[in-house]
């Protein structure tokens, strides 16, 4: 179990830039840039396996299931899947406890 909260700061601060440039080349405004360009974007903030797989892990848990294109890029960048699914199900799991329902489209 990956608690991010008890990461170092620097780790911390690559899985904020990670998010948002996922986020940005996934669905917000570049998601019209190039695969390839967005994803060694991704890869020059860090070629981690496990912090690519947790960002993507964050991403999976969505409870609205609307960010797969940004899971795509994190994989395609080197995202451990392995460490994305479990740190997912994490997530959900807080999210469910919290009430919060997933729309399974």
């Amino acid at each position: 179990m990956v608690q991010v909260g008890k990461l170092p700061q620097g780790q911390r601060l690559v899985l904020a830039e990670l998010s948002g440039l996922a986020g940005r080349y996934g669905t917000g405004t570049g998601r019209d840039v190039d695969h390839e360009q967005a994803v060694a974007e991704l890869r020059a903030v860090t070629t981690d396996p496990v912090l690519l797989g947790i960002a993507a892990g964050t991403k999976m848990a969505d409870p609205q299931g609307i960010s797969r294109p940004a899971v795509e890029l994190l994989a395609a960048a080197g995202a451990d899947m392995q460490v994305a699914e479990a740190h997912a199900a994490e997530v959900r799991a807080r999210l469910k406890s919290q009430g919060i329902r997933f729309d399974r489209r």
